[in-house]
């Protein structure tokens, strides 16, 4: 089972439904300083049950909408969830299984009162157990089903495939649905800190989310490890040798991501030990330099480190048990704002990683590095605003409108930031101006180009020329490529009187290679186009734009460059005399 995609209803502020499609994977929110992302990701938070007490809850409170007195319905949390119906009949059958071991007891869980039913009140489930096997009788058919959370009084659960169901055993399957569903977990850049050091409790008593998260650590290290366990330990050679295997289990996980991240990761290991007299469990960072080693507590490390700490515990070692890590959600908000501009760059690409490999990745941030096209599709962007009367709205990218003529693929981006698109790219940058965003997606897959060349995507070929006015503007060094057609040669002849001979050295058009016109598209033979679908596995009547944004993203690299091998020696020549038109123009220009 997985995650599908959410609808946010009446959520503080969201008066108009947002709905989020996960089929994306990677999916960031653009925005000011509160204008609402941080609420989208607490709603979506807010779905599973299993998060309430994380947090101190504070996802759950105050979840009405202060910029209204009265509000007639209560806010609702609406997933859309792949599931068959075998799912639902093992859900419908462990509701069955929970329900007589509560008759059994006599009692009712606190967490599933509903108006009939109290803390003080012993709740009779017959029917509840009756109407459950009448639905084991005829499950629905079903590929996905829609179960909407209501925050408000027992906030219960709820399914339209179970209207026939009583309320009370409608939540209890709706509970054991989620149980199996792959985790939800939220990631506060600036609130949410890892502990040093964590108390241990009782083998059955109630759990912290830390303790839960190193009790992970040691089961992974080896099944038979616990805290509780190595806590109650007789042999303390045994005891130390435990933690000894637990701290070298653990820092290899964390300096294998962190050195993505900083050139000292090699230095820095874990080392974990237990106050008896306390109980708890200690956890020190250990910097050697030239043998020399210093321990320091987490909170003692830099921002950027504890930040990292953080995320990556949280994702190797949530503490729910699923069967499908793979459909994991995370919400991280304003990740890696603490790191500088390079590792940024490298956590959009770790963050594309695990949009690919681990789950789905839903993110808020100010930062232009993790929006970096090269790992982000601009159409998964949403632009988070928050219009005066305190609504909050969420937005495509592609369905933005700008407050001035759009010239290039990112403006929405950086209007909704508030900041001078062109001061994001670096004075060592060359910027090669292209048409579009799929001139971009073709030139990166098939030409060889300087590391440092940067593709900048305009709207269309007139935009070409508003973003060289900007270049000149701020100093930027660049040049221009146009389609070599009546529009191409148009705009380069109006460029070419705009700015002078002296610029004009820097505009180019696409080389015709013999045709009569050249366009990007027709740079790939037609013959090679049925060659990359199929091996994409699109359908025959896929667009070029999908075609080639598919070959962009691919995430099988070798798969990828085999594809690209492939083509023919025609492809392979148009785009080899691109890449020397290019180079030229760089040589001679910058």
């Amino acid at each position: 089972m997985k995650y599908l995609g959410f609808k946010i209803e009446r959520y503080r502020a969201i008066t108009k439904p947002i709905v989020l499609d996960l089929s994306k994977r990677m999916i960031p929110f653009v925005g000011i300083n509160e204008c609402g992302k941080t609420t989208i990701l607490q709603a979506v938070f807010c779905f599973d049950y299993q998060n309430d007490k994380l947090y101190v809850g504070k996802h759950l409170l105050n979840t009405k909408n202060l910029y209204e007195t009265t509000q007639a319905k209560p806010p609702q949390i609406t997933a859309t969830i792949e599931c068959t119906t075998k799912d639902i009949e093992l859900a419908i059958q462990k509701a069955i299984n929970g329900m007589e071991a509560k008759t059994q007891k006599n009692a009712t869980p606190a967490a599933l009162n509903t108006a009939t039913t109290t803390n003080t009140q012993t709740h009779d489930y017959t029917d509840d157990i009756e109407s459950l096997k009448a639905l084991q009788e005829t499950p629905p058919k079903v590929k996905a089903i829609s179960i909407t959370r209501t925050l408000s009084g027992g906030n219960l659960y709820s399914c339209p495939d179970f209207k026939n169901l009583t309320p009370i055993a409608a939540n209890w399957v709706c509970y054991r649905i989620i149980d199996a569903m792959p985790y939800i977990i939220y990631n506060d850049d600036f609130t949410d800190r890892p502990e040093s050091v964590i108390p241990i409790s009782d083998e059955d008593g109630e759990h912290s989310e830390w303790e839960n998260i190193y009790n992970k650590v040691f089961k992974l290290t080896n099944p038979e490890y616990s805290l509780q366990g190595t806590l109650l330990c007789e042999d303390d050679r045994t005891r130390k040798t435990i933690l000894s295997k637990v701290s070298h289990f653990l820092s290899a996980a964390l300096t294998k991501s962190w050195e993505r991240f900083s050139p000292s990761a090699q230095k820095i290991s874990v080392e974990l030990s237990i106050d008896l007299l306390e109980k708890q469990l200690e956890v020190f960072i250990v910097e050697d330099i030239k043998g020399d080693q210093s321990h320091f507590y987490i909170s003692d490390r830099s921002k950027g480190f504890i930040w990292y700490f953080n995320f990556i515990m949280k994702i190797k070692f949530n503490p729910k048990e699923t069967n499908n890590e793979k459909g994991t959600v995370f919400l991280l908000d304003e990740p890696g704002s603490y790191l500088h501009e390079l590792a940024q760059t490298e956590l959009c690409s770790k963050l594309k990683d695990i949009a690919r490999n681990e789950g789905i990745v839903a993110y808020c941030t100010h930062s232009p590095k993790l929006l970096n096209p090269n790992y982000v599709p601009l159409n998964n962007i949403l632009i988070v605003e928050k219009a005066g009367n305190g609504q909050i709205t969420s937005t495509p990218l592609t369905q933005k409108k700008t407050t001035a003529k759009n010239h290039s693929a990112m403006q929405p981006v950086y209007e909704a930031l508030y900041i001078p698109e062109y001061e994001v790219i670096s004075a060592d940058e060359q910027i090669l101006c292209v048409e579009g965003i799929y001139d971009k997606y073709a030139i990166e897959n098939f030409c060889s180009l300087n590391s440092n060349v940067r593709l900048y995507p305009s709207t269309n070929a007139d935009s070409i020329i508003n973003n060289i006015s900007s270049f000149i503007a701020y100093g930027k060094k660049y040049i221009a490529l146009w389609d070599n057609d009546k529009e191409g040669e148009k705009c380069l002849g109006q460029a070419k009187k705009s700015f002078g001979a002296i610029e004009a050295s820097r505009f180019t058009l696409l080389p015709k290679m013999g045709k009569t016109k050249m366009i990007m598209e027709m740079m790939i033979e037609e013959e090679d186009y049925s060659l990359i679908t199929k091996e994409l596995q699109l359908p025959d009547n896929t667009t070029y734009e999908t075609m080639i944004s598919a070959l962009f993203f691919m995430s099988d690299k070798k798969k990828k460059q085999k594809i690209i091998n492939g083509v023919s020696s025609k492809t392979k020549e148009n785009f080899s005399a691109l890449s020397k038109t290019i180079e030229k123009l760089l040589t001679n220009t910058l």
